[in-house]
């Protein structure tokens, strides 16, 4: 019987809400650091995760379009490294080294793409991307009950922003999703790094 859960997925992806979400309705318990580190980590190997006891723990793996997620992370980046990150332009944090990335989009690609592979290997996992999440809540829930076998569960809406510092509702999160219009040369700039076969695989298209 699956009774907890351990969220992963890059920052600005709503692990918060959707981790809440599900441990919520379902009344799952979390797998915090001590459980295969941080959820913002690249996705462990096989021969990391079968050390631990995956088979009562769904894995819930977060996603987000990387056009919007790029331009929250250089506003809000979490990256204490290097704290001047937050005066670079735009288009310098497109070009910044983060993490042991090229850069950022580099990051998105190579994070994802170890998401979407982890889901495939253990044994309850399930792969949410947060922008369907904001707009059709009631499908990921059904989505999650199919997953854990849970017909009966009471279904508790998550409609508040949620970050690490707490619940907020005053954020506009319907605007923060959309895909920003962007000059010509930022979408380029994007492009360079941007994998088609992820994009492909995580159910996103190029603009």
């Amino acid at each position: 019987m699956i009774s907890s859960l351990k969220v992963f997925g890059e920052r600005h992806c709503g692990t918060n809400a959707i981790g809440y979400f599900a441990a919520k309705n379902f009344n799952l318990q979390f797998k915090h650091y001590d459980f295969l580190g941080w959820k913002h980590r690249l996705a462990p190997q096989q021969t990391e995760w079968v050390k631990f006891d995956v088979e009562n723990c769904l894995f819930i793996f977060c996603l987000r379009n990387p056009y919007s997620w790029v331009q929250a992370m250089h506003k809000e980046p979490y990256y204490e490294h290097y704290p001047k990150i937050k005066e670079l332009s735009f288009e310098d944090f497109l070009k910044f080294s983060i993490e042991d990335y090229e850069n950022s989009i580099v990051m998105w690609n190579k994070k994802n793409l170890s998401y979407l592979r982890m889901a495939k290997e253990v044994p309850n996992s399930i792969v949410i991307n947060v922008e369907e999440f904001h707009s059709a809540q009631e499908k990921i829930y059904a989505d999650l009950q199919q997953v854990l076998g849970k017909d009966h569960a009471s279904f508790v809406p998550m409609n508040e922003y949620v970050n690490g510092r707490g619940r907020h509702d005053d954020k506009d999160i319907e605007s923060s999703l959309a895909i920003p219009s962007y000059e010509e040369n930022i979408t380029e700039l994007i492009h360079a790094s941007l994998s088609e076969e992820v994009m492909e695989q995580c159910n996103y298209k190029k603009v």
